[in-house]
């Protein structure tokens, strides 16, 4: 009867070892690569967009229009009127806001060490006590 049981599970396991269902891994993984694409794609239609609206007012700037006139072009796009120029001056600062953010998140190669964090709660001791200290100061018979 064991053996039996012992050859089923063999079996079992033998046929079950590829099957789709225990390969979750890979499909996780493409999951994200096909996300990955997406973000891509989706970046070059964005990018490609900006430049056609960028071209789009450097020729009605050189053909004359006025700054008035240039503000008034609409475009539309899946179904939204965009104005051409508000979204270009939007999109300067959005590129403006992601620059400022890599600037403050640039990697540092220095490492706190067992001193440096001693030296920072030494600190904030002495002033806790200082705070502290100032606070129970009595004058007379009433608390300052």
């Amino acid at each position: 009867m064991s053996r039996n049981l012992f050859l089923l599970i063999l079996l079992t396991y033998t046929f079950c070892w590829n099957s789709p269902l225990l390969s979750t891994n890979s499909a996780f993984a493409q999951k994200y690569a096909e996300q990955d694409d997406k973000a891509v794609k989706a970046e070059k239609e964005r990018q490609k967009f900006l430049q056609e609206m960028q071209t789009l007012l450097d020729a009605a700037l050189k053909s004359g229009f006025s700054e008035k006139e240039i503000r008034e072009i609409t475009v539309t796009r899946k179904g939204k009127i965009i104005h051409i120029w508000d979204f270009l001056e939007q999109e300067k600062l959005r590129q403006k806001k992601v620059a400022l953010a890599k600037n403050k998140s640039k990697p540092r190669d220095r490492y706190l060490s067992v001193m440096d964090i001693a030296n920072e709660l030494e600190v904030g001791e002495t002033s806790e006590l200082d705070a502290l200290k100032d606070k129970s100061i009595f004058v007379g018979a009433e608390e300052k």
